[in-house]
């Protein structure tokens, strides 16, 4: 699961009806691609576009919170407008959002307590009948 995923999920349970409050990230596995752009112009300017596009959308503060349980720190608190034009800053906001994944481990509703469990990178948000309630 990328953290461009994990940044719009939420628990749907009839319990958390009204949350809007991200998942938390309990992470035993995590797998970091290498960027495969490095020497294609092209494909460096196409991520460019694409975190220039994204960071308007993104919840910044549980992207960071998100990152951080995947062992990341590198993420600024807050997003500046200069920060925003930055081409190296926007190559590295693809890279966390496009190249990091949660293998395995845990979502965890923030409000409810509820647990969606990771496993092979593919989040099981299956819920019960009487959660649907």
């Amino acid at each position: 699961m990328r953290l461009l995923t994990h940044n719009v999920m939420r628990n749907n349970t009839a319990a958390a009806s009204q949350s809007t409050s991200p998942l938390r990230i309990t992470a035993t596995q995590v797998r970091v691609d290498e960027p495969t752009s490095n020497d294609d112009v092209n494909s460096q300017q196409r991520e460019i576009e694409f975190a220039k596009h994204t960071l308007p959308i993104l919840n910044w503060e549980s992207l960071v919170h998100g990152a951080k349980a995947m062992g990341l720190d590198s993420l600024p608190p807050s997003v500046t407008p200069e920060l925003a034009q930055d081409e190296g800053f926007l190559r590295a906001l693809y890279h966390v959002l496009m190249n990091v994944h949660l293998m395995n481990g845990m979502l965890t509703c923030r409000e409810t307590g509820r647990e969606f469990p990771v496993t092979d990178g593919i989040v099981d948000m299956m819920l019960e009948e009487n959660e649907c309630e």
